[in-house]
């Protein structure tokens, strides 16, 4: 066992293991074993490929085993090694590809001289590097082992909150409509009226709220207060990808999900967001859409994410711009279509289901007949173009009501139905007043139609409260409405593959402004 851990690179194999059971540490919930497993095997495989490419110049598998363990770990660890330089190194020539690429090649070319002139067997470096990654390793599957043992744990109510056993138990619907403006803004900045679509809702049973808010001004902001039913710790932070990353933790493990699993309720995400055991359901590559947490970090994916990036902002090509402009429509599509499926599902469980729907957000597909928009209007800088806005919201107050129609014939029982915009329209060309960012429609379907006294310029935070309290019998607090304005340049919604460029700086500072 000694000789075999000094003669030879096992960390080689251990490297890609460890990586990939690293990784699923971190995203723990959202990576399936089978597609852990199958990812480690490519990485493993891609491991002894090198090294046997590199044993037909070194002669010696030692060496070629060293070389490619370099090279692997260069390409694994590449996203910490590239983000810690650009934390380190601002805005530096150092943070730019061509510095780094060209700086690795010297790195590479000169241990492979070494490994080729050097007398040495590599002995106590191969020794080294096993017994490391095998103690990694170790320390990885324990802390699985404890995550895992937590996690089949019966779900407890969160704090404040009180079991109600014989409370009526519908199915819940969560329908988020990204960007869809409050009657308020539409009128003022549009010169639209939005009426008939409210009284549409009202002819169903649904009461919406007139001057309803959101608390943030970005979607994973927002929608994490909606779903914790409490205010962000943003005060002392001022690096927005760690804002952003708090956010989407607060979402993974938000109040509202546990209590409905607490009380048995079966969930479904067909939303851009991941949960717990419910990840995103999105394709985003010929791997099972799970690995992307862990192929992203790595050089080739960044590197493949940075190109197509610039062939869309610099190249202008064709095939990555439709790529990019259409997905949402197709995202779209999936979430509006298993959202009705589910409806028709039978279950033993009461359901909850949480739709996020990029419409009426850009880019804006269809007028308001439901004919497709010509490609030329689905480019960037069309986003600002209001009456697109307007075509686009129509269209998708006729496919939201059949939508809601479809949900209502399902349901064996009146369901909870709660239709709401994460935000206001954003997209500008004039200065406006910071109130009609937030300003957003939110509507409520409740079974008992008990509607009174809910606040008229309520905020996220409190509607499930509102909810809750009425239809679970909770006695949740109400809080103080209000909403925090988040600087324009914390650009959720633009890749950060654009973090090279100045206009879209994810290490930057922002200011948060507070409204009462």
């Amino acid at each position: 066992m000694q000789s075999a851990f000094t003669k030879y690179p096992l960390s080689l194999l251990l490297l890609p293991i460890f990586f990939v059971l690293h990784a699923c540490l971190e995203n723990y919930d959202f990576i399936p074993v089978k597609d852990a497993l199958l990812l480690s095997t490519i990485y493993v495989i891609a491991s002894l490929v090198l090294a046997a490419i590199f044993s037909l110049f070194f002669k010696n598998f030692t060496r070629a085993g060293l070389l490619a363990f370099l090279i692997m770990s260069f390409q694994l660890f590449f996203g910490s090694i590239h983000d810690n330089i650009k934390d380190f190194f601002p805005n530096s020539f150092l943070t730019k590809y061509s510095c780094i690429i060209v700086s690795s090649l010297v790195v590479f070319v000169a241990v492979f001289i070494l490994l080729k002139k050097s007398k040495s067997n590599f002995s106590k470096i191969n020794l080294y590097l096993n017994l490391l990654f095998m103690l990694l390793i170790t320390i990885d599957v324990v802390q699985l082992s404890i995550k895992a043992v937590a996690n089949n744990k019966v779900a407890n109510l969160p704090v404040s909150f009180t079991s109600c056993d014989n409370c009526p138990k519908p199915d819940v619907y969560l329908i988020i409509a990204d960007e869809y403006a409050g009657q308020t803004e539409l009128k003022d900045l549009f010169q639209f009226d939005n009426s008939s679509f409210i009284s549409q809702l009202a002819a169903r049973n649904f009461y919406t709220i007139p001057e309803s808010v959101s608390n943030y001004n970005y979607t994973p902001f927002s929608v994490g207060s909606i779903l914790d039913m409490d205010y962000l710790n943003l005060e002392n932070r001022y690096r927005q990808k760690n804002d952003l990353a708090y956010s989407y933790e607060v979402i993974k493990k938000s109040k509202l999900i546990r209590f409905f699993k607490s009380t048995g309720y079966e969930f479904y995400n067909y939303s851009i967001f991941d949960f717990k055991g419910q990840p995103a359901a999105m394709n985003l590559g010929l791997l099972p859409a799970k690995t992307k947490l862990i192929t992203s970090q790595t050089f080739l994916s960044r590197v493949n994410r940075d190109l197509s990036y610039h062939l869309v902002t610099f190249l202008k090509s064709k095939k990555e711009i439709r790529k990019r402009v259409y997905s949402n429509k197709v995202n779209n599509e999936q979430s509006y279509r298993s959202t009705i499926e589910i409806s028709k599902k039978k279950s033993p469980k009461p359901k909850f289901v949480y739709t996020h729907l990029e419409m009426p957000h850009y880019p804006y597909y269809y007028d308001k007949n439901g004919k497709e928009q010509p490609f030329e209007k689905l480019e960037e800088d069309y986003q600002v173009h209001k009456p697109a806005y307007i075509e686009y919201l129509q269209y998708s107050n006729a496919k939201l009501l059949e939508l809601i129609d479809h949900i209502l014939k399902n349901s064996k029982e009146p369901p909870i139905i709660i239709l709401m915009g994460d935000h206001g329209f954003r997209h500008f060309t004039e200065k406006v007043e910071d109130k009609y960012h937030f300003l957003n429609l939110t509507s409520i379907h409740l079974p008992g139609k008990n509607y009174e006294n809910i606040n008229d310029s309520m905020s996220g935070v409190n509607l499930f409260r509102v909810i809750l309290n009425r239809q679970f019998k909770q006695n949740l607090p109400y809080l103080k409405d209000s909403t925090s304005y988040l600087n324009d340049y914390c650009l959720l919604y633009t890749s950060d593959a654009a973090d090279e460029r100045s206009s879209v700086d994810l290490g930057g500072r922002r200011i948060i402004k507070k409204k009462k």
